[in-house]
């Protein structure tokens, strides 16, 4: 019988991470995923500045840069009222403050090549349950691509699968609430005027209590979509498809669209908010990414949290996987270790998100920004990469700034 010392469900952003940093640390991984690579993943398509430490150690970074994807010069907010702030990412102190805007099918695959060549991977192949010992967690049963079942056993289980996690089903601690869950639809759009690099998020009242994007690929295309609190959503009775057409015929930006052409259809997912805190370990099993609830509240975006807790868990983790005394309390250390580092930020994002909630609190808070150059450096340093930044002690901090 083949045991690893570690098997990562999921070869996303944060599962692939993980199975390279890992394998770095000398441990035998098994990463597997039900599809085959590339793979579109339906994303708003950022990469924040949270994400490139870790792409960084794993090679993925210069690799990026290298094939010449988007780079994000600034951030673009725009309030109910039509006040707009372009806040440049370098006033936020740090060059790597810059992420990407990069279609998943091809940042996912990116990463996922960088894992295939350091671990054993398995493409085509889904997992359907958890193998047990007693209480703990053992290894994963998984349905091969020609159909037949294979227990496969390790030191470690990682639930890398995303916001449905089987791995945190089967482990008894997956949770869903509908006002910690972001619905949201997006579309590939060429031929958009006025595109400089920005990412844009606009406070507009189509579209509120959500915000609508529009995130730069290359040249004049897009990745354009809407996202609102799924319990908004159901309480407003509202078409997201409905709400984005709308958006992108606003006052403000029908002449930016006119010319605009959808690429493919339009799509749509869920995100499972760090707001909701979901626990994301146990007896033998840990939670990363999307299977973790760790969205940022605020901007949405996943990869960074997503990334980061996947350089955690193999920092905390590579010593007992290998070693293959990994206990229960180890595995809840790595969940200790990843909110006390994320904590503070994800408070400050959801004292955000509930300001977006409030359209004149919108106005006051965006037009304080576009006056105060201090604002807006401090606001650059800590949404781009608050990790650019000393953390703020206090999780209000960018409510307090941005209404003081």
């Amino acid at each position: 019988m083949e045991k690893y010392d570690a098997i990562i469900v999921g070869a996303g952003p944060s599962g692939s991470a993980c199975a390279c940093l890992l394998s770095q640390e000398g441990a035998r991984v098994l990463l597997l995923d039900k599809a085959h690579f590339p793979r579109d993943k339906v994303c708003g398509d950022a990469i924040g500045g949270k994400a490139l430490n870790v792409l960084a150690r794993i090679g993925a970074e210069e690799e990026l840069k290298q094939k010449g994807f988007q780079r994000s010069s600034g951030l673009v907010f725009s309030s109910p009222n039509g006040t707009e702030v372009e806040i440049p990412l370098a006033a936020g102190g740090n060059e790597r403050s810059s992420g990407f805007v990069c279609r998943r099918q091809d940042f996912d695959n990116i990463v996922f090549q960088r894992a295939k060549k350091m671990c054993t991977s398995l493409e085509g192949a889904e997992a359907v349950d958890l193998l047990f010992e007693g209480k703990r967690v053992a290894g994963v049963k998984v349905k091969m691509q020609d159909g037949t079942l294979q227990d496969i056993y390790a030191n470690l289980v990682v639930g890398a699968d995303g916001a449905t996690s089987l791995v945190a089903r089967k482990a008894g601690i997956f949770s869903s609430k509908a006002a910690h869950t972001c619905s949201a639809v997006r579309g590939y759009y060429t031929g958009i005027e006025g595109l400089r690099g920005n990412i844009e998020i606009h406070f507009l009242p189509e579209c509120m209590p959500g915000y609508f994007w529009i995130f730069p690929l290359s040249g004049n295309e897009a990745n354009v979509g809407v996202g609102m609190l799924l319990s908004d959503m159901l309480a407003k009775k509202a078409n997201l498809q409905k709400v984005l057409d709308a958006c992108m015929k606003n006052k403000r930006f029908g002449s930016r669209f006119s010319g605009a052409r959808l690429m493919g259809s339009v799509g749509g997912w869920s995100i499972p908010l760090a707001s909701a805190h979901r626990a994301c370990a146990g007896n033998g099993f840990i939670l990363i990414g999307d299977a973790a609830s760790l969205v940022d509240p605020f901007s949405g975006e996943g990869i960074g949290n997503g990334m980061k807790s996947a350089a955690i868990a193999a920092d905390t983790l590579a010593e007992a996987v290998k070693s293959g005394q990994v206990s229960e309390e180890k595995c809840k250390e790595y969940e200790r270790v990843l909110w006390s580092e994320i904590e503070n930020d994800i408070k400050s994002s959801y004292a955000l998100q509930r300001l977006g909630k409030v359209p004149f609190l919108l106005d006051i808070a965006i037009g304080k920004a576009k006056k105060s150059e201090h604002v807006r450096s401090e606001l650059a340093g800590m949404i781009a990469n608050r990790e650019a930044k000393k953390k703020a002690s206090d999780p209000l901090f960018a409510l307090k700034l941005l209404l003081s």
